[in-house]
Protein backbone atom coordinates (compact mmCIF):
# COMPACT_ATOMS: atom_id res chain seq x y z
CA UNK A 1 0.00 0.00 0.00
CA UNK A 2 1.31 3.61 -1.03
CA UNK A 3 2.02 6.18 1.41
CA UNK A 4 -0.83 8.25 -0.34
CA UNK A 5 -3.35 5.10 0.65
CA UNK A 6 -2.19 5.10 3.93
CA UNK A 7 -1.99 8.96 4.84
CA UNK A 8 -6.19 8.92 3.35
CA UNK A 9 -7.34 5.93 5.48
CA UNK A 10 -6.39 8.36 8.22
CA UNK A 11 -7.80 12.02 7.02
CA UNK A 12 -11.11 10.34 4.81
CA UNK A 13 -13.00 9.95 7.36
CA UNK A 14 -11.88 13.05 9.67
CA UNK A 15 -12.61 14.86 6.21
CA UNK A 16 -16.34 13.41 6.72
CA UNK A 17 -16.16 14.42 10.51
CA UNK A 18 -15.17 17.82 9.73
CA UNK A 19 -17.19 18.36 6.40
CA UNK A 20 -20.60 17.75 8.60
CA UNK A 21 -19.52 19.76 11.81
CA UNK A 22 -18.21 22.60 9.61
CA UNK A 23 -21.08 24.79 8.51
CA UNK A 24 -20.89 25.08 4.53
CA UNK A 25 -20.62 29.15 5.22
CA UNK A 26 -17.67 29.09 7.14
CA UNK A 27 -15.35 26.42 4.94
CA UNK A 28 -13.91 29.41 2.90
CA UNK A 29 -12.81 31.47 5.70
CA UNK A 30 -11.20 28.78 6.91
CA UNK A 31 -7.96 28.77 5.08
CA UNK A 32 -7.25 32.60 5.92
CA UNK A 33 -8.31 31.82 9.25
CA UNK A 34 -5.16 29.25 9.34
CA UNK A 35 -2.87 30.83 7.98
CA UNK A 36 -3.24 34.21 10.29
CA UNK A 37 -3.69 32.30 13.49
CA UNK A 38 0.23 32.45 14.57
CA UNK A 39 0.18 36.41 13.24
CA UNK A 40 -3.06 37.13 14.80
CA UNK A 41 -2.35 35.12 18.07
CA UNK A 42 1.15 35.07 18.58
CA UNK A 43 0.91 34.46 22.83
CA UNK A 44 -1.10 31.30 21.94
CA UNK A 45 0.29 30.02 19.29
CA UNK A 46 3.52 30.38 20.96
CA UNK A 47 2.76 29.00 24.30
CA UNK A 48 0.92 25.76 22.23
CA UNK A 49 3.98 25.05 20.35
CA UNK A 50 6.14 25.43 23.29
CA UNK A 51 4.26 22.61 24.72
CA UNK A 52 4.36 20.39 21.82
CA UNK A 53 8.17 20.72 21.08
CA UNK A 54 8.70 20.03 24.88
CA UNK A 55 6.38 17.39 24.81
CA UNK A 56 8.36 15.95 21.93
CA UNK A 57 11.58 16.90 23.92
CA UNK A 58 12.22 18.12 20.61
CA UNK A 59 15.73 19.93 22.00
CA UNK A 60 17.40 23.21 20.79
CA UNK A 61 14.60 23.89 18.84
CA UNK A 62 11.58 22.67 20.22
CA UNK A 63 9.30 25.44 20.16
CA UNK A 64 9.99 25.59 16.22
CA UNK A 65 9.54 21.94 15.96
CA UNK A 66 6.17 22.30 17.92
CA UNK A 67 4.90 25.52 16.08
CA UNK A 68 5.51 23.68 12.53
CA UNK A 69 3.77 20.97 13.70
CA UNK A 70 0.78 22.74 15.21
CA UNK A 71 0.53 25.06 12.03
CA UNK A 72 0.75 22.00 9.75
CA UNK A 73 -2.11 20.65 11.54
CA UNK A 74 -4.39 23.35 11.56
CA UNK A 75 -3.70 23.86 7.94
CA UNK A 76 -4.28 20.41 7.29
CA UNK A 77 -7.87 20.86 9.38
CA UNK A 78 -9.11 23.90 7.15
CA UNK A 79 -8.05 21.82 4.46
CA UNK A 80 -10.15 18.55 5.24
CA UNK A 81 -13.21 20.89 6.02
CA UNK A 82 -13.69 22.09 2.59
CA UNK A 83 -16.00 20.58 0.52
CA UNK A 84 -15.43 17.65 -1.51
CA UNK A 85 -12.00 17.27 -0.06
CA UNK A 86 -12.86 13.47 0.89
CA UNK A 87 -9.51 13.25 2.36
CA UNK A 88 -7.03 14.76 -0.29
CA UNK A 89 -5.28 17.68 1.11
CA UNK A 90 -1.90 19.71 -0.90
CA UNK A 91 1.39 18.53 0.89
CA UNK A 92 2.49 21.59 -0.73
CA UNK A 93 0.17 23.91 0.94
CA UNK A 94 1.16 21.14 4.20
CA UNK A 95 4.61 22.00 4.33
CA UNK A 96 4.50 25.60 3.44
CA UNK A 97 2.11 25.58 6.59
CA UNK A 98 4.52 24.03 8.93
CA UNK A 99 7.68 26.50 7.64
CA UNK A 100 5.75 29.54 8.54
CA UNK A 101 4.77 27.94 11.76
CA UNK A 102 8.66 27.48 12.67
CA UNK A 103 9.24 30.86 12.23
CA UNK A 104 6.69 32.41 14.00
CA UNK A 105 7.43 31.53 17.35
CA UNK A 106 7.43 34.92 18.96
CA UNK A 107 9.57 35.58 21.88
CA UNK A 108 8.64 35.50 25.99
CA UNK A 109 9.76 36.86 29.44
CA UNK A 110 8.42 36.39 32.56
CA UNK A 111 7.47 38.66 35.57
CA UNK A 112 11.22 39.63 36.11
CA UNK A 113 11.99 40.10 32.96
CA UNK A 114 13.47 36.95 32.43
CA UNK A 115 13.72 35.22 28.74
CA UNK A 116 11.36 31.96 29.09
CA UNK A 117 11.43 31.57 25.33
CA UNK A 118 13.52 32.52 22.24
CA UNK A 119 11.70 33.88 19.15
CA UNK A 120 12.20 32.27 16.39
CA UNK A 121 14.15 34.40 14.35
CA UNK A 122 16.67 34.68 17.47
CA UNK A 123 17.16 30.69 17.50
CA UNK A 124 17.97 30.91 14.05
CA UNK A 125 19.95 33.73 13.93
CA UNK A 126 22.11 32.38 16.62
CA UNK A 127 22.12 28.57 14.88
CA UNK A 128 23.76 30.68 11.61
CA UNK A 129 26.48 32.08 13.36
CA UNK A 130 28.39 28.49 14.09
CA UNK A 131 27.17 27.14 10.64
CA UNK A 132 28.41 26.78 7.20
CA UNK A 133 27.70 26.58 4.02
CA UNK A 134 24.45 25.50 2.85
CA UNK A 135 22.89 25.03 6.73
CA UNK A 136 24.24 28.40 7.64
CA UNK A 137 22.34 30.48 4.03
CA UNK A 138 19.41 28.03 4.96
CA UNK A 139 18.75 29.14 8.61
CA UNK A 140 19.87 32.92 7.70
CA UNK A 141 16.91 32.64 5.04
CA UNK A 142 14.38 31.29 8.39
CA UNK A 143 16.05 34.06 10.31
CA UNK A 144 15.06 36.57 7.80
CA UNK A 145 11.31 35.18 7.14
CA UNK A 146 11.13 35.18 11.13
CA UNK A 147 11.97 38.51 11.26
CA UNK A 148 9.28 39.49 8.55
CA UNK A 149 6.26 37.49 10.50
CA UNK A 150 7.39 38.59 14.07
CA UNK A 151 6.98 42.59 12.42
CA UNK A 152 3.89 41.41 11.15
CA UNK A 153 2.96 40.40 14.01
CA UNK A 154 3.99 43.74 16.05
CA UNK A 155 1.80 45.18 13.62
CA UNK A 156 -1.42 43.62 14.26
CA UNK A 157 -0.84 43.93 17.76
CA UNK A 158 -0.72 47.75 17.82
CA UNK A 159 -2.87 48.14 14.95
CA UNK A 160 -3.76 51.68 16.18
CA UNK A 161 -0.16 52.75 15.39
CA UNK A 162 -0.13 50.93 11.97
CA UNK A 163 -0.52 52.67 8.43
CA UNK A 164 -3.02 51.55 6.07
CA UNK A 165 0.24 50.24 4.13
CA UNK A 166 1.85 48.53 7.08
CA UNK A 167 -1.42 46.17 7.67
CA UNK A 168 -1.75 45.82 4.32
CA UNK A 169 2.09 44.59 4.19
CA UNK A 170 1.38 42.36 7.43
CA UNK A 171 -1.52 40.89 5.71
CA UNK A 172 0.50 39.53 2.46
CA UNK A 173 1.71 35.90 4.42
CA UNK A 174 -1.70 35.08 5.49
CA UNK A 175 -3.57 35.93 3.02
CA UNK A 176 -1.60 34.78 0.19
CA UNK A 177 -1.34 31.07 2.01
CA UNK A 178 -5.07 31.56 2.51
CA UNK A 179 -5.95 32.06 -1.24
CA UNK A 180 -3.35 29.09 -2.43
CA UNK A 181 -5.29 26.69 -0.09
CA UNK A 182 -9.17 27.77 -0.80
CA UNK A 183 -7.74 27.92 -4.65
CA UNK A 184 -6.23 24.42 -4.14
CA UNK A 185 -9.44 23.35 -2.77
CA UNK A 186 -11.83 24.79 -5.07
CA UNK A 187 -9.95 23.08 -8.10
CA UNK A 188 -10.11 19.78 -5.76
CA UNK A 189 -13.90 19.79 -5.65
CA UNK A 190 -14.29 20.82 -9.51
CA UNK A 191 -12.15 18.46 -10.71
CA UNK A 192 -14.10 16.02 -8.41
CA UNK A 193 -17.30 17.05 -9.36
CA UNK A 194 -15.78 16.16 -13.33
CA UNK A 195 -15.10 13.04 -11.88
CA UNK A 196 -18.66 12.45 -10.85
CA UNK A 197 -20.31 13.99 -14.08
CA UNK A 198 -17.83 11.63 -16.07
CA UNK A 199 -18.44 8.41 -13.99
CA UNK A 200 -22.13 9.14 -14.91
CA UNK A 201 -21.56 9.90 -18.36
CA UNK A 202 -19.72 6.40 -18.37
CA UNK A 203 -22.71 4.39 -16.99
CA UNK A 204 -25.02 6.56 -19.22
CA UNK A 205 -22.90 5.49 -22.50
CA UNK A 206 -21.98 2.09 -21.26
CA UNK A 207 -25.64 1.58 -20.82
CA UNK A 208 -26.07 3.06 -24.57
CA UNK A 209 -23.72 0.46 -25.44
CA UNK A 210 -25.65 -2.48 -23.86
CA UNK A 211 -28.71 -1.33 -25.88
CA UNK A 212 -26.13 -0.84 -29.13
CA UNK A 213 -25.16 -4.78 -28.48
CA UNK A 214 -28.61 -5.89 -28.70
CA UNK A 215 -28.96 -3.93 -31.73
CA UNK A 216 -25.48 -5.07 -33.10
CA UNK A 217 -26.43 -8.04 -32.61
CA UNK A 218 -30.05 -8.20 -34.13
CA UNK A 219 -27.83 -6.02 -37.07
CA UNK A 220 -25.25 -8.84 -37.57
CA UNK A 221 -27.65 -12.28 -37.49
CA UNK A 222 -30.08 -10.54 -40.15
CA UNK A 223 -26.93 -9.63 -42.32
CA UNK A 224 -25.64 -13.38 -41.96
CA UNK A 225 -29.15 -15.01 -42.03
CA UNK A 226 -29.97 -12.82 -45.31
CA UNK A 227 -26.17 -14.02 -46.85
CA UNK A 228 -27.36 -17.56 -46.01
CA UNK A 229 -24.42 -18.49 -43.22
CA UNK A 230 -24.92 -21.24 -41.37
CA UNK A 231 -25.87 -21.33 -37.54
CA UNK A 232 -22.46 -22.47 -36.35
CA UNK A 233 -20.86 -20.05 -38.43
CA UNK A 234 -23.26 -16.78 -36.84
CA UNK A 235 -23.01 -18.35 -33.62
CA UNK A 236 -19.06 -18.36 -33.85
CA UNK A 237 -18.72 -14.82 -35.09
CA UNK A 238 -21.20 -13.20 -32.15
CA UNK A 239 -19.10 -15.39 -29.64
CA UNK A 240 -15.79 -14.05 -31.11
CA UNK A 241 -17.50 -10.65 -30.60
CA UNK A 242 -18.71 -11.10 -27.48
CA UNK A 243 -22.01 -11.15 -28.53
CA UNK A 244 -23.27 -14.85 -28.40
CA UNK A 245 -26.37 -14.50 -26.40
CA UNK A 246 -28.97 -14.52 -29.22
CA UNK A 247 -28.86 -17.51 -31.70
CA UNK A 248 -29.57 -16.99 -35.33
CA UNK A 249 -32.07 -18.52 -37.78
CA UNK A 250 -31.63 -21.32 -40.50
CA UNK A 251 -29.55 -20.60 -43.30
CA UNK A 252 -26.55 -21.42 -45.46
CA UNK A 253 -23.19 -20.37 -46.48
CA UNK A 254 -23.00 -16.87 -48.33
CA UNK A 255 -22.21 -17.44 -52.10
CA UNK A 256 -20.33 -15.23 -54.07
CA UNK A 257 -20.79 -14.19 -57.64
CA UNK A 258 -17.93 -14.22 -59.52
CA UNK A 259 -15.80 -13.69 -56.50
CA UNK A 260 -17.38 -9.83 -56.04
CA UNK A 261 -19.87 -9.27 -54.10
CA UNK A 262 -21.58 -11.17 -51.28
CA UNK A 263 -25.22 -12.25 -52.74
CA UNK A 264 -27.44 -11.50 -49.63
CA UNK A 265 -30.45 -12.25 -51.49
CA UNK A 266 -31.04 -8.15 -52.72
CA UNK A 267 -30.51 -6.94 -49.23
CA UNK A 268 -27.99 -5.03 -48.19
CA UNK A 269 -26.31 -4.28 -44.09
CA UNK A 270 -27.95 -0.86 -43.24
CA UNK A 271 -24.61 0.93 -41.61
CA UNK A 272 -26.82 4.19 -41.23
CA UNK A 273 -26.50 4.20 -37.01
CA UNK A 274 -22.69 3.01 -38.02
CA UNK A 275 -20.94 -0.65 -36.90
CA UNK A 276 -18.60 -3.39 -37.24
CA UNK A 277 -18.67 -5.47 -40.67
CA UNK A 278 -18.08 -8.95 -38.80
CA UNK A 279 -19.14 -11.03 -42.39
CA UNK A 280 -17.10 -10.65 -45.71
CA UNK A 281 -14.54 -13.18 -47.69
CA UNK A 282 -11.64 -11.36 -46.65
CA UNK A 283 -10.23 -7.78 -45.29
CA UNK A 284 -10.19 -5.37 -48.59
CA UNK A 285 -12.16 -7.67 -50.74
CA UNK A 286 -15.10 -4.67 -50.98
CA UNK A 287 -17.53 -7.41 -51.72
CA UNK A 288 -20.15 -6.64 -48.43
CA UNK A 289 -22.90 -4.59 -49.92
CA UNK A 290 -23.48 -2.10 -46.93
CA UNK A 291 -25.24 1.58 -46.97
CA UNK A 292 -23.60 4.41 -46.34
CA UNK A 293 -24.72 8.27 -45.89
CA UNK A 294 -22.85 11.42 -46.22
CA UNK A 295 -20.61 12.87 -43.97
CA UNK A 296 -19.77 9.19 -42.43
CA UNK A 297 -15.92 7.99 -41.98
CA UNK A 298 -15.68 3.97 -42.31
CA UNK A 299 -12.42 2.83 -41.09
CA UNK A 300 -9.92 0.13 -42.17
CA UNK A 301 -9.49 -3.22 -40.59
CA UNK A 302 -5.78 -2.26 -40.01
CA UNK A 303 -7.15 0.40 -37.87
CA UNK A 304 -9.66 -1.30 -35.99
CA UNK A 305 -7.38 -3.95 -35.67
CA UNK A 306 -4.39 -1.61 -33.84
CA UNK A 307 -7.63 -0.01 -31.77
CA UNK A 308 -7.39 -3.30 -30.38
CA UNK A 309 -3.62 -4.18 -29.82
CA UNK A 310 -3.69 -6.17 -32.32
CA UNK A 311 -7.28 -7.84 -32.13
CA UNK A 312 -9.64 -7.05 -34.62
CA UNK A 313 -12.54 -8.12 -32.11
CA UNK A 314 -11.12 -5.89 -29.10
CA UNK A 315 -11.11 -2.96 -31.79
CA UNK A 316 -14.49 -3.34 -32.77
CA UNK A 317 -15.55 -2.83 -29.09
CA UNK A 318 -13.16 0.16 -28.58
CA UNK A 319 -14.46 1.98 -31.97
CA UNK A 320 -18.16 1.25 -30.89
CA UNK A 321 -16.94 2.87 -27.36
CA UNK A 322 -15.26 5.94 -29.29
CA UNK A 323 -18.22 6.27 -31.51
CA UNK A 324 -20.98 6.82 -28.57
CA UNK A 325 -18.83 8.52 -26.53
CA UNK A 326 -18.31 11.16 -29.53
CA UNK A 327 -22.36 11.03 -30.71
CA UNK A 328 -22.95 12.20 -27.11
CA UNK A 329 -21.20 14.92 -27.49
CA UNK A 330 -22.67 16.18 -31.10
Amino acid sequence: MGLKKIFKKITKPVSRFLDKVVPNEIKPFLPYAAAAFPILAPGAFGSAATGIGSLLRAGRFAPQIGGALLQGGVNLGSQLAQEGSEGDFSGLSLGLAGLQGAMSVPGATNVAGDVVRQSSADVFGRAAEGATGLKKVGLGALEKGAKGIAESQGIFQNLGDASIGEIAKASITPFGQGSVDLGMATARKALKDYEDELAAYELETGESQTASDAARRSAIITAMTAGQHSDDVINETLSLLGLDTLLAKDGGIASFKDGGIMDLGGKEMDMRTGGFIPIGKKERADDVPARLSKNEFVMTADAVRAAGGGDINKGAKRMYETMNKLEARA
